[in-house]
């Protein structure tokens, strides 16, 4: 293809369903003015459509079965770590551009920390950093915020009346980077990414406030596209999308019950998601310490006579006393104030992560404690497919679309990191965390969707939909850089030359300078503020 300059987008989060009704002139101006025909279709994401391993894919072009990341987190044994650029087991489209003497721009993408190392261009990380986490180059940051003033990843969650204002505050930034960045770089490559496009849907229960932040995004979106001067190529892209849920299904719990999954006394891991919104209504309850000492005292009670985890919150509802202590504390609290968890190294299956939409199976030679034998292997995880298939809702209906083993979902080198089984929840209605507590919740909110958006100023050869691993060669065939042979995707423009391809592991050496030294603390609060860590 002829060489040109991209503008590539992300919006996290973004679906035609939620978005169609102010696609419109007068709301969402350049992304009704990008959408047509020819250059939009529905975006088909990873599996599961969560941002940390989506936006991998999206940016290497390649499935999570190759680049190692399935979740938030990263196994070790029956530990895990929050994910870093260093995890991501794959070269990233900017940092093959680098390599080919092209200039990128990089700013805000989740799991771009620690930043690489580029010859040429920026990088500034976004989502699952540490607030002060470093740029590259280094002295970018004190230059950008000697001009505007201090530049924020995250929007302050649980901010109350002003709520919209930051979260159009800190998107602003983006903008105001691209801009800062533009006039110090020649680029070849602007990647700019927004995340509280995704974030206001967990957020937000008006739809006017949502509405207004997409407006003053695709505000900022249509100040960037005007950096590209003549005709550069424009890609905006979801990660994936959003809609409705209205189960949890709490699957460690069901596990323990079909005698899959044992359970202990351990350290109290989530009191850290305390929400501060709830302990603000602590007023009329009195001290929301004191609260969390009764609750502890009542479920450990409960546990002394025999009672099992998952049973003591039904009983608490019974009394009449889980309303009040969910004005303190999120209902995982509840699972730490009576102290169960899940006892890995005794058991034989288990979510490891915590909403990663598969189980992992405790294996004899694979895992530090393993359970199974591995010449029953076929047959455990075969049996618990079968029984997964047929689990239904309170309401009778089916929980699982599809249950399906992990090599019916990924392929790579990493495929031994992947949970041995596969959930996808019919029509993503169901939440599937690995918290303790009774199998089921009741719980409408808006979580992701399988499908996000894609849109371009060019013609697009996808149809009604395209795949995310299609986005890395498409960007790299614009630019003119070698498309990956390795990758899972393909092009979507039209080729009017010879396309070069290449295996990108050749072109790069290593992917980020060592892992992040940024301690996780702050940002699994953040994950939990959004319910990703139930």
């Amino acid at each position: 293809m002829t060489r040109s300059s991209v503008i590539l987008i992300g919006l996290d989060g973004l679906g035609w369903s939620e978005i169609d009704r102010w696609l419109t002139p007068q709301s969402l101006t350049n992304l009704h003015r990008l959408a047509s025909d020819d250059t939009s279709c529905e975006l088909r994401s990873t599996h599961p459509p969560w941002t940390p391993c989506a936006w991998p894919s999206l940016l290497s072009g390649r499935n999570p079965g190759k680049h190692g990341v399935f979740d938030f987190f990263r196994r070790d044994g029956y530990d895990k770590h929050l994910i870093d650029r260093s995890d991501v087991d794959a070269p990233y489209l900017f940092e093959i551009a680098d390599a080919e003497n092209r200039t990128p721009i990089v700013v805000n993408y989740p799991v771009t920390h620690p930043p690489s190392a580029l010859e040429n261009g920026a990088v500034v990380p976004g989502y699952l950093a540490q607030e002060e986490t470093v740029f590259h180059p280094r002295h970018l940051k004190d230059e950008y915020e000697a001009k505007y003033g201090e530049y924020r990843i995250y929007p302050e969650y649980g901010a109350d009346e002003d709520a919209v204002s930051e979260y159009v505050d800190v998107a602003s930034h983006r903008r105001d980077m691209a801009r800062f960045l533009d006039s110090r770089y020649e680029w070849d490559l602007l990647a700019v990414q927004f995340q509280v496009t995704d974030s206001v849907f967990h957020d937000f229960d008006d739809p006017e406030n949502v509405r207004h932040v997409l407006e003053k995004v695709d505000e900022f979106v249509g100040d960037i596209l005007d950096l590209g001067g003549d005709d550069p190529t424009v890609f905006l892209v979801s990660d994936h999308g959003m809609g409705d849920y209205e189960w949890t299904f709490y699957i460690n719990s069901w596990l323990a019950t079909h005698g899959y999954c044992e359970t202990s006394a351990g350290e109290t891991q989530y009191f850290r998601q305390q929400k501060k919104e709830l302990q603000r209504d602590g007023d009329d309850h009195g001290d929301g310490t004191l609260s969390a000492n009764a609750i502890e005292a009542v479920a450990g009670g409960f546990t002394r006579v025999g009672l099992s985890p998952h049973r003591i919150h039904r009983l608490l509802s019974t009394i009449g006393v889980a309303d009040v202590v969910e004005r303190f504390l999120p209902e995982d609290a509840l699972v730490a104030a009576q102290n169960q968890v899940v006892d890995h190294a005794e058991s034989e299956a288990f979510q490891l992560y915590f909403n990663s939409l598969g189980v992992h199976l405790n294996v004899e030679g694979r895992d530090p404690n393993g359970q199974i034998p591995r010449a029953e292997y076929e047959e455990v995880r075969a049996t618990l497919i079968n029984e997964l298939e047929r689990v239904r809702d309170p309401d009778g209906e089916l929980v699982f679309e599809a249950v399906r083993s992990k090599e019916e979902v990924y392929d790579g080198d990493h495929l031994e990191d992947a949970p041995d089984i596969v959930l996808i929840p019919r029509d993503y209605r169901y939440d599937v965390s690995g918290s303790i507590l009774d199998t089921f919740r009741r719980n409408p909110h808006k979580n992701h969707k399988p499908n996000g958006i894609l849109l371009s100023n060019r013609e697009l050869a996808c149809d009604d939909e395209a795949s995310i691993y299609d986005i890395a060669p498409s960007v790299a065939a614009a630019l003119g850089i070698p498309v990956d042979t390795d990758t899972d995707g393909t092009v979507l423009l039209d080729a009017e030359t010879a396309i070069e391809r290449a295996n990108w592991d050749t072109l790069v050496d290593g992917y980020a300078d060592g892992r992040s030294n940024d301690e996780p603390s702050d940002v699994e609060e953040r994950l939990a503020n959004l319910g990703y860590m139930e």
